[in-house]
């Protein structure tokens, strides 16, 4: 089983999760809403709806991070829960 790792409840939706995720093709991690599938790239950024965009839309490929790359990334300290798929 695979955990996943969110940070807040979604600014554009107000109902989705955002999952953390790996972008593979630019070795980064951000956000993106399990219901409305906006992302962020930036932690800072996350509650602004102006800086997000449509995660589907982008032209890499993503996978759910491990949590030790989440704790190198800027996103650890906005950790808010996990959940196993």
């Amino acid at each position: 089983m695979k955990t996943s790792y969110w940070t807040r409840m979604c600014e554009n939706c107000g109902h989705g999760r955002l999952v953390l995720q790996h972008d593979i093709t630019n070795h980064r991690i951000y956000v993106h809403c399990e219901d409305c599938e906006m992302g962020w790239l930036r932690a800072a950024d996350q509650a602004d709806v102006g800086k997000g965009f449509l995660a589907m839309l982008g032209d890499f490929g993503s996978v759910d991070p491990t949590f030790d790359e989440i704790a190198r990334s800027e996103w650890v300290d906005h950790v808010c829960g996990s959940f196993d798929k």
